[in-house]
């Protein structure tokens, strides 16, 4: 959730990086989609299987959601696979759930921090002692914690809606049928080539995201538009199909750079003032 309260979903096609060759390219292609979605606030990152391609939903699930991880849990989630051989070398998100680690005198009763469950009740949360939980859960779980006491030195559960700011994204692998009929974002916006044309579209545009509290963009792959995924229904299940490049030079937009044009044109619309 962006410091405003807007709440942003993002959906691609598990073809996004079909161009690339190389799991080297694909991680890198990955790693700049995250970094959008970092950079703009993004909650929910969709990924959707392309009928008409040979994706790798799983592959992009496993290094986007390594990336939303804080560093000193990785190991700890994610063993050895092959879809992470290079998800290493990508840069740091840096977001506010990635802190660092520090001594526990260091930490403050109402501290929020990422962690996993121990097999003895308490939390690995990047410090040098580790806080009973409160409620029990799973051994080897990650949950979002609050720091209740320090005396003891105990923590509780809390969901990232409780969290004030932004703390990172989920990632799910849907239908597009399921993507375009979710309710928990009142905005629909596709994007595609043969969409309205970004400047035809800004006065209808403006209203409905500043008052809308919660937006999804839905993007297509390198090779086929969501109208070739999807059909002439695509219209009729969104709010707007939006020609984000009316006047683009290239034969083709990236995925990664739409996901840059779309999200910061939802940010300016959402802070604008009346």
């Amino acid at each position: 959730m962006t410091l405003l309260g807007l709440r942003l979903a993002v959906a691609i096609p598990d073809t996004v990086s079909e161009e690339k060759d190389s799991l080297r390219d694909r991680t890198v292609k990955l790693g700049l989609i995250a970094r959008a979605c970092a950079i703009y606030g993004v909650d929910l990152i969709e990924i959707f299987r392309d009928p008409k391609g040979h994706g790798r939903s799983g592959e992009m699930r496993k290094v986007l959601e390594y990336l939303d991880a804080p560093q000193y849990l990785r190991r700890r989630l994610f063993p050895l696979d092959e879809a992470l051989k290079y998800a290493g070398l990508l840069p740091p998100l840096r977001i506010p759930s990635h802190k660092p680690k520090v001594p526990v005198d260091r930490v403050s009763v109402g501290e929020v921090r990422e962690g996993v469950v121990n097999a003895d009740g308490t939390v690995d949360v990047g410090l040098d002692a580790s806080p009973k939980l409160v409620a029990g859960a799973q051994s080897g779980t990650r949950v979002t914690v609050r720091v209740s006491s320090l005396g003891p030195f105990t923590a509780e559960a809390v969901t990232r809606d409780q969290v004030k700011g932004y703390w990172g994204y989920d990632v799910e692998e849907k239908r597009i049928a399921d993507v375009l009929a979710d309710q928990r974002f009142k905005v629909r916006i596709a994007t595609s080539r043969l969409g309205v044309p970004l400047p035809s579209a800004l006065a209808s545009l403006r209203p409905l995201v500043r008052g809308a509290g919660s937006v999804k963009l839905v993007f297509g792959s390198p090779s086929r538009g969501l109208f070739e995924m999807i059909g002439d229904e695509l219209s009729r299940r969104v709010d707007v199909v939006l020609n984000l490049f009316p006047d683009q030079q290239v034969e083709t937009v990236r995925t990664e750079e739409a996901l840059f044009a779309g999200l910061g044109l939802v940010n300016l619309l959402s802070t604008e003032k009346a």
